[in-house]
């Protein structure tokens, strides 16, 4: 899936640098903007949770919609600075883990990791990935 809100973020330093500072191996690593998003990362355990890619791909679309649309209600309503320069994150769970989804610049990335993963750390990553 190539991205219509590219450029961002290269895939391999992304995944690279956020399981230099993860505790436990990522299940995944997705990025998204305004009209589309790219996934940069599933875990063999994710991808056999799911029937096929397809219904992985579809849960992950809403959920990039779903978080997209989570962060600019927030922003809207809320009188914040421009998007650029904030990072906004929230944690919840999804099929028994933590799931991270952090807005930045326009553009988002939801992880999926272990439930007792740290948030800090990764959050600070992904800052620094989508601030590029």
């Amino acid at each position: 899936m190539k991205s219509a809100n590219w450029p961002g973020p290269d895939r391999n330093v992304a995944v690279k640098t956020l399981q230099s500072v993860a505790d436990e191996p990522l299940d995944l690593v997705a990025v998204y903007g305004a009209t589309a998003f790219d996934l940069f990362h599933v875990s063999d355990e994710l991808s056999a949770s799911y029937d096929d890619r397809a219904s992985l791909v579809e849960r992950i679309s809403d959920l990039a919609a779903e978080t997209r649309q989570d962060f600019v209600r927030h922003g809207l309503f809320a009188g914040l600075r421009p998007t650029h320069d904030r990072v906004e994150y929230k944690s919840g769970t999804l099929d028994g883990r933590k799931l991270l989804q952090v807005y930045c610049g326009g553009r988002g990335m939801l992880l999926l990791v272990d439930t007792d993963e740290p948030e800090e750390p990764l959050v600070r990553a992904v800052m620094g990935l989508l601030s590029v």
